[in-house]
């Protein structure tokens, strides 16, 4: 018996060691990731070769120095700069939401340095480019019944910095693509309108307009919400609702020929991912 119990002490004391090997071993030539690149270089050195890989548009790398200097040197100049970069950078690389994280960032830590009204502008421009694929459903290519998210963050951006900095070098192209964004949003919510239209949903198409002539009236979607709820109500039976929307209509748009524009989703087919990239703007690098 007592031979057995020693057996088996030695059995588990075996398998304790193996283990404790198994897990020195992973600590000695573990994950690389888990070791700092950059442990030991000064902050001059960091940033310098940052704003080279900036220039020579290696961006991944790039980004990855401009994020090393701002943690390994918080409270360096050359932080706040890196911080001032990072949105570019990150936009560059394609990684989109990164670089709209690292703009709300430096607005939140740099609210009243300088060029704070770049930031606005840039973080305005991230999402108004991440818009240009969703355009697509302008014409009623993929409608879905959520929120132009992208569109309305671009706003909110630009508005700020038109506010709060109207004498910024960016504050007029930024009032020009806020007028862009609304006569888009409202081309959305007058397409979604029309899709539910098409697919026999008349009451969701007429609410749908409905909102946005609330929302975004004298935008030249308004005829068509207007053309909408026309059809609609006349295919629901309603023709006093109809007569009224006709009587709007015709005011307002004495020349329109009632015809409602179709959705076409032959066209998102044909839209590549290259065709996309190509209509992006491009956004200024920082100064």
């Amino acid at each position: 018996m007592t031979v057995s119990i020693l057996k088996k002490a030695v059995r588990i004391s075996a398998i304790a060691i193996v283990s404790v090997s198994l897990l020195a071993g992973c600590s000695i030539f573990g994950n690389k990731k888990d070791k700092n690149e950059f442990a030991g270089w000064s902050v001059e050195r960091m940033y310098t070769e940052a704003r080279d890989n900036l220039n020579s548009k290696d961006y991944t790398r790039a980004a990855e120095l401009l994020e090393a200097t701002t943690t390994q040197y918080p409270f360096s100049a050359q932080a706040v700069q890196a911080q001032l970069e990072l949105p570019y950078a990150y936009w560059k690389d394609e990684e989109r939401g990164k670089a709209v994280a690292a703009a709300d960032r430096f607005i939140a830590l740099n609210g009243s340095h300088p060029k704070v009204d770049y930031v606005y502008y840039i973080k305005g421009m991230i999402n108004y480019n991440q818009n240009v694929s969703y355009l697509a459903t302008l014409t009623g290519q993929g409608l879905s019944d959520r929120d132009p998210k992208a569109a309305v963050e671009s706003f909110n951006a630009f508005k700020t910095l038109t506010e709060k900095y109207s004498n910024s070098r960016y504050a007029k192209d930024a009032r020009l693509r806020m007028v862009s964004l609304v006569n888009n949003m409202s081309a959305h919510e007058a397409g979604v309108a029309v899709y539910y239209y098409e697919r026999g949903a008349y009451l969701a198409a007429i609410n749908r307009s409905q909102d946005l002539l609330k929302t975004y009236d004298g935008t030249p979607a308004t005829e068509d919400a207007l053309i909408t709820m026309y059809h609609s109500y006349e295919q629901l039976g309603m023709t006093e609702q109809a007569n009224d929307a006709l009587t709007v209509l015709k005011k307002n748009y004495p020349d329109s020929t009632l015809e409602m524009k179709k959705t076409n989703r032959s066209l998102f087919s044909r839209s590549t991912k290259r065709d996309r990239k190509k209509a992006e703007i491009e956004i200024p690098a920082p100064e």
